[in-house]
């Protein structure tokens, strides 16, 4: 499927840039629009946390400030936004262009922020969302896995670090996962663009069910001569090693499988994503 319509939740100006940055780099290889979505808090939404024992007044100033900061953030984030839309000379418009040239919106609205993700992202080709910090509470991971489970629509993670270039040498994750098939499915045409694709295929001690020349044999239906790259590892230790593998081989970005909602399949394959959401410095698209 090709990206023409691109959601980019964006929280704060520190940690929003990279992830816009990233957004255009895609953009730009689809004509697409991109959607810059910010949520304020809602204050009212902090009344069923506050302590026993405090009076109206005291929540009424806790609700206060917390409309003052949202409000300044607010303020900062579309300002970042702005400078953004300057620097790189892009058309601000809601309205879909008859040329093929990348667009850009903003948009806002109140409550929780992976609740209105969730909901507004199933209407959007793809979600790039900034992959989550250890130091800082933004980008949201919890936002990040409402896009990934609850929206039905393959997600961007994009490191801090603005890279280069998207999608020039992709790397696939080959697990022969229903997973994988379903991301490589969403790719192809990303595929079929790249001008180099690799197969990344572990060589585990219970082999795969599917063979990683599978694989190329049906690449090649449509257009995509792939090759592959076989390394040793350990189904244990395949988060880590996918990710090392792809930034031996150069590429720019990884596909890969998410795991599912089953209990069973996330103790299998879970291990694995959650490694990479919490550790890739590459852009990764995640499906399932």
């Amino acid at each position: 499927m090709s990206f023409k319509t691109i959601l980019v939740p964006i929280s704060s100006p520190e940690a929003s840039r990279s992830t816009l940055d990233a957004a255009l780099l895609v953009a730009k290889r689809w004509g697409s629009h991109i959607e810059a979505l910010h949520v304020r808090a809602d204050p009212r939404g902090l009344v069923p946390y506050t302590g026993e024992g405090m009076d109206g007044s005291m929540i009424e100033e806790i609700m206060d400030v917390t409309q003052r900061e949202g409000n300044a953030r607010a303020s900062e984030t579309k300002a970042m936004f702005e400078t953004f839309c300057t620097e790189n000379t892009l058309t601000i418009s809601d309205t879909p262009s008859a040329e093929a040239k990348v667009t850009v919106s903003w948009s806002e609205d109140t409550g929780r922020e992976d609740e209105i993700v969730a909901l507004k992202g199933r209407l959007y080709d793809l979600i790039i969302v900034g992959r989550p910090l250890a130091t800082s509470p933004l980008p949201s991971p919890i936002t990040l896995e409402a896009a990934l489970h609850d929206t039905g629509r393959p997600i961007l993670v994009v490191p801090p670090e603005t890279p280069t270039d998207i999608a020039g040498h992709i790397a696939i994750a080959w697990e022969a996962s229903p997973e994988a098939a379903r991301t490589i499915a969403v790719s192809i045409q990303s595929l079929s663009l790249a001008e180099k694709v690799s197969i990344l295929a572990p060589k585990l001690l219970q082999p795969l069910p599917l063979k990683p020349s599978d694989l190329v044999d049906r690449l090649i239906w449509h257009g995509i001569t792939a090759s592959i790259h076989e390394f040793d590892a350990q189904a244990g230790g395949l988060g880590a090693a996918f990710l090392a593998q792809t930034s031996a081989i150069g590429a720019d970005l990884l596909v890969k499988g998410a795991y599912s909602q089953s209990r069973l399949r996330q103790m299998v394959l879970g291990g694995r994503t959650r490694h990479i959401l919490n550790h890739t410095t590459i852009p990764t698209l995640l499906a399932k």
